[in-house]
C-alpha cells in the first residue's frame, strides 16, 4: 500500500484562501423562525463551491464529515441509504452538498460536479469516499483481533482490553501531519489520565529502535507499538495517515476518523452514552 498523506499544510494552503461559511446554527422543527421554503436548499451556493479548487476545498474541509450520522439524499432530493450515498461518491462524478435541514441533523445531497468544475475535485472525492465507505462498513463490528507489545513491553490484546474504551492512532515517524497533531493528542491523554477505562495506543510502521529514538526527542503520551504495517494495511484498511479508530468497551468499532479534533469529540460523545 502506498499511503496517502493528508498534511496540515495542504489543508491550510487551500482552506485559508477563501472564506466559506460553515453550516448555520441548527434550528429544531418546532422553531417558528425556520423558513420551511428553504428546507432542502443548499446552505452555500453551488456556484461558489465549485468556482475553483480552493473554494471547493475550503467548503469541503469546513462542512463535510462522512463519519457523522448524516441524512443522505440523491440528486432528486429523495432520501437514500448512507452506504449507497458513499458508494455513488466513489465514482468521482458527484460531491456532497450541504443542505438546509428541518431538524438538528446534518443533511447532504448528491450534486453533480460540473464539467467546468475544479479539475481535482472528482479525484479527491473518489479517494475520500472510498476510505469512508470501507470504514463505514466496519462500524459496529468487532475490531480485527490484535496482539500488541509496545516499546515498553506492555501487552495489549483484543481480550485484555475488553471493558475499556480503546483509541488507536495509526502513524509513522516520517509523517509530518502525524507529528503535528501529537501535542493535541497529548492534551487529550492528560485530560483523561485519571480514568483507567480508556487506553491510548499508537500503531506505527516503524521498528522498535527507531520509535524509541524518536520518543526520546518527541513527547507522545500514547503507548507506541512498532512494526504494524500489516495490521494497519490488511486489517484496519488504513489508506491515509494519521488515522484514528475509536473502539468501545465491547471491542466494537465506533468510528474511524482522520483528525485529532474529531477523535477527541467522538471520545467525549462515547463517554456520555
Amino acid at each position: 500500500m502506498l499511503p496517502i498523506i493528508f498534511t496540515l499544510g495542504f489543508v491550510i494552503s487551500f482552506g485559508s484562501c477563501v472564506q466559506i461559511p460553515k453550516q448555520e446554527e441548527k434550528k429544531t422543527a418546532e422553531n417558528p423562525k425556520i423558513d420551511k421554503d428553504k428546507i432542502g436548499k443548499p446552505i452555500i451556493e453551488e456556484k461558489l463551491i465549485m468556482s475553483n479548487f480552493n473554494t471547493f476545498w475550503a467548503y469541503y474541509n469546513a462542512n463535510i464529515k462522512f463519519f457523522e450520522d448524516f441524512v443522505p439524499f440523491d440528486t432528486a432530493g429523495v432520501e437514500m441509504k448512507k452506504r449507497d450515498f458513499l458508494n455513488t461518491l466513489t465514482s468521482g462524478d458527484y460531491y456532497p452538498l450541504l443542505i438546509k435541514s428541518k431538524d438538528s441533523l446534518i443533511n447532504y445531497k448528491l450534486a453533480k460536479i460540473p464539467a467546468n468544475g475544479p479539475k481535482d475535485a472528482g479525484a479527491y472525492l473518489r479517494q475520500d469516499s472510498k476510505i469512508a465507505l470501507v470504514h463505514y462498513d466496519m462500524e459496529g463490528k468487532a475490531i480485527p483481533a490484535f496482539d500488541f507489545i509496545d516499546v515498553n513491553g506492555k501487552h495489549y490484546t483484543s481480550e485484555n482490553t475488553k471493558g475499556k474504551i480503546v483509541l488507536f492512532k495509526c502513524w509513522f515517524i516520517n509523517c509530518g501531519a502525524c507529528i503535528l497533531e501529537m501535542p493535541q493528542l497529548n492534551k487529550m491523554v492528560q485530560k483523561y489520565k485519571d480514568r483507567n477505562d480508556i487506553l491510548f495506543i499508537s500503531l506505527a510502521s516503524d521498528p522498535k529502535k527507531s520509535l524509541q529514538t524518536f520518543l526520546k526527542k518527541t513527547q507522545f503520551d500514547y503507548a507506541a507499538v512498532p512494526n504494524q504495517d500489516k495490521y494497519m494495511d490488511e486489517e484496519l484498511k488504513v489508506a491515509a495517515y494519521p488515522w484514528h479508530f475509536l473502539i468501545n468497551k465491547q471491542g466494537l468499532l465506533v468510528k474511524a476518523v482522520g483528525l485529532a479534533e474529531d477523535v477527541e469529540m467522538l471520545l467525549d460523545r462515547e463517554l456520555k452514552k
